[in-house]
């Protein structure tokens, strides 16, 4: 059996990476349907109990844009 290839990440991509994950941040609330408490990240939830989702401008951060890196 051959072993698998592993990707390799160039170093530019590794550290936008980590900069992207430093500005991430678990919360955490009462679903505003049903009560169950839920967490998100930056402020942004999905109720897995009756399928509440808070709108994206709720948020504590602006999400990224979708303008590719140059």
């Amino acid at each position: 059996m051959t072993p698998k290839k592993q990707p390799v990440q160039s170093t530019s991509g590794a550290a936008a990476a980590a900069a992207f994950l430093e500005g991430q941040r678990i919360t955490t609330t009462g679903c505003r349907q049903c009560g169950t408490e839920i967490s998100g990240v930056n402020g942004r939830y999905a109720c897995p109990c009756c399928g509440w989702v808070n709108n994206w401008a709720e948020g504590d951060t602006e999400l990224p844009s979708t303008d590719a890196p140059s």
